[in-house]
């Protein structure tokens, strides 16, 4: 044997009693065993190769077994658990060579084991941090709500002070609205964050039903946009067949909200944005179109998505790009699709659809088992 493992860098360890081979395996993990026929055969009342294969230590170690040129006996050792089966007599270097390529072999099984157990280590860390990156932004969000709904309801009061007072200062009142827009701006990026997760979540309500006017709900969207039109032209054409549909109102207003504040915010003073929606083959397409900076096309495909927005803009305002994966959300939420077609300094076009037949959530009593 000391032949056969030259140039492998193993160790050779003789047994010729099988007592003894038990009892060694029992403590000591070799890295392969050669196992010869004669020894075997000693014991024909025991499942040696069985038992030994069976001992979690000796799972995946490379078992060669040395035995006589009989197709029976080879077929009955194979499946007994050996790797390899060589038939006396043999050359060393047979032997040597069938154990560097199970070696090799179980030394790559190994790595991979090693991989995927690390692989698993870090897929485990990583859905953690997600979990507690979510619970935070949760938190941090949800907790922003009440006292920005404060800061509000303060500024409210004190414009409605200013104007019972009789006195006219037109700097402060333009400072308080300023304030008051802001901070509806801010409770807009709250609202967008939680719903976003929300909507990821399964948790986002749904409840689709009849928009008895597309133009008034149109109209009061914008009127929940943060500053208002700002100077800016509004434009509202829907045509009759697509005046009235089915949808959840709640969704689909805000769905305008942020795309006309998406267009007021890429558009200058005394800029064009319209809304328009017609019927479509199955489906009502609606649209929100500006004459402002555009959106360069490198940008185009990536701004439905969070924390994304385009580089290209009129105003230094950050936005954490939430309000358009909202609308991207809460279009699919309906079934439809949402996307855009813009060109740089000649303005863009957001246009999505809500299907004819909008699908209403499934309740539980909805659930049918047929069986016999």
């Amino acid at each position: 044997m000391s032949s056969v493992v030259t140039g492998l860098d193993l160790a050779v360890e003789v047994f010729t009693d099988v007592e003894k081979l038990l009892y060694h395996t029992r403590v000591a993990v070799p890295e392969a065993v050669v196992l010869e026929h004669a020894l075997v055969a000693k014991v024909p009342q025991l499942d040696l190769i069985g038992l030994l294969r069976r001992r979690p230590s000796l799972a995946d170690v490379p078992f060669v077994y040395l035995g006589p040129d009989s197709a029976e006996a080879q077929a009955g050792i194979v499946e007994s658990g050996v790797d390899v089966y060589v038939t006396l007599p043999t050359s060393p270097s047979v032997v040597r060579s069938y154990l560097q390529r199970l070696l090799g072999r179980r030394q790559s099984e190994r790595g991979l084991r090693a991989a995927l157990e690390q692989s698993r280590r870090f897929e485990q860390a990583y859905k953690e941090s997600e979990r507690v990156k979510d619970d935070l932004i949760h938190m941090l969000v949800h907790d922003l709500k009440s006292p920005i709904s404060s800061v509000m309801g303060l500024l409210d009061h004190s414009m409605e002070m200013l104007k019972g007072s009789g006195r006219e200062d037109a700097g402060l009142d333009e400072l308080l609205s300023l304030a008051r827009s802001e901070s509806q701006h801010l409770l807009n990026l709250a609202a967008n964050i939680l719903d976003v997760r929300r909507m990821k979540d399964g948790h986002m309500p749904y409840a689709p039903t009849s928009v008895a006017s597309l133009t008034d709900l149109a109209k009061e969207s914008l009127g929940d946009v943060s500053g208002g039109p700002r100077d800016r032209h509004f434009g509202f054409l829907v045509r009759p067949e697509a005046e009235q549909l089915v949808a959840d109102s709640g969704l689909l207003r805000r769905i305008l909200a942020n795309l006309m504040a998406n267009a007021i915010k890429h558009t200058r003073r005394g800029g064009y944005i319209d809304f328009r929606a017609w019927k479509q083959d199955d489906a009502f397409v609606l649209s929100v179109r500006d004459d402002g900076e555009g959106i360069p096309e490198v940008d185009q495909k990536r701004i439905f998505n969070a924390f994304e927005q385009s580089r290209h803009t009129v105003h230094d305002r950050y936005d954490t790009g939430m309000g358009l994966t909202f609308c991207k959300l809460a279009v699919e939420k309906h079934g439809g699709k949402i996307w855009v077609e813009s060109k740089v300094g000649r303005g863009s076009t957001f246009y999505f659809t809500i299907p004819v037949d909008v699908a209403a959530p499934l309740a539980d009593a909805d659930v049918m088992i047929a069986g016999a």
